[in-house]
């Protein structure tokens, strides 16, 4: 009887309860969303990873509106706000620390998440897709194992995917296959054409193939 009660026991301890499939970085405001801070130039990247991270936590809804703000009447008010600033708290650490000064009186996650869209989403990629491109250029094994060499190149196409989304518009392949000559003609210059490469990735709208040629020519005279 003894030896019956104790698999009895251990099956009641098999079927118990499971653990709360959240982890303690649900309620800690100080988590960062991803590892990589958003700056002025990788918006995109950024967004998709924080995305991710906010939907499999079940909190998308609080930045895209899915969940939207209760009346503040409602008894639902002040469970929604608490969740609201735990949002908020996972963006602002998971930015720059210059940019979360800028955002950080924010009156919600919705609108802090569009503000942001609004100053970094519609920003000129030319800098980002030059460094991923020059980075990939330059990527070698140098001793590491392939699967990791492999799982680098994959990450940096991913995000270069990313800034160029696959199109079958011709104006845009065009307009593509220029800027690759143009970042190739960059990356290729000496170094004391730094300066002037920066200013000619940083602009809004990235100068036609034959204006880089000639603002070249001019700083070499």
């Amino acid at each position: 009887m003894a030896k019956e009660s104790s698999v009895n026991l251990e099956g009641d301890d098999f079927h118990a309860t499971p653990p709360s499939p959240h982890s303690d970085i649900d309620i800690n405001p100080n988590q960062r969303l991803s590892s990589v801070l958003l700056n002025e130039f990788n918006y995109l990247s950024w967004e998709r990873a924080v995305s991710l991270a906010l939907g499999g936590r079940s909190k998308l809804g609080y930045v895209n509106g899915a969940i939207p703000m209760p009346e503040t009447t409602s008894p639902e008010y002040d469970a929604w706000l608490c969740k609201d600033q735990l949002v908020m708290s996972w963006l602002l650490n998971s930015m720059d620390r210059k940019i979360a000064e800028i955002f950080s009186y924010a009156e919600s996650s919705m609108t802090l998440w569009k503000n942001l869209k609004e100053m970094y989403g519609n920003q000129n990629n030319a800098a980002c897709v030059f460094q991923l491109k020059k980075d990939i250029a330059c990527l070698q094994q140098e001793g590491k194992p392939f699967v990791q060499h492999l799982g680098k190149l994959t990450t940096m196409w991913n995000e270069l995917n990313v800034y160029r989304l696959h199109t079958i518009d011709a104006v845009v392949l065009t307009k593509r296959a220029e800027e690759d000559k143009i970042f190739q003609l960059l990356a290729s210059l000496s170094h004391e054409f730094e300066d002037l490469r920066s200013h000619i990735i940083m602009n809004p709208d990235l100068p036609s193939f034959s204006s880089v040629c000639a603002t070249i020519q001019r700083e070499e005279v």
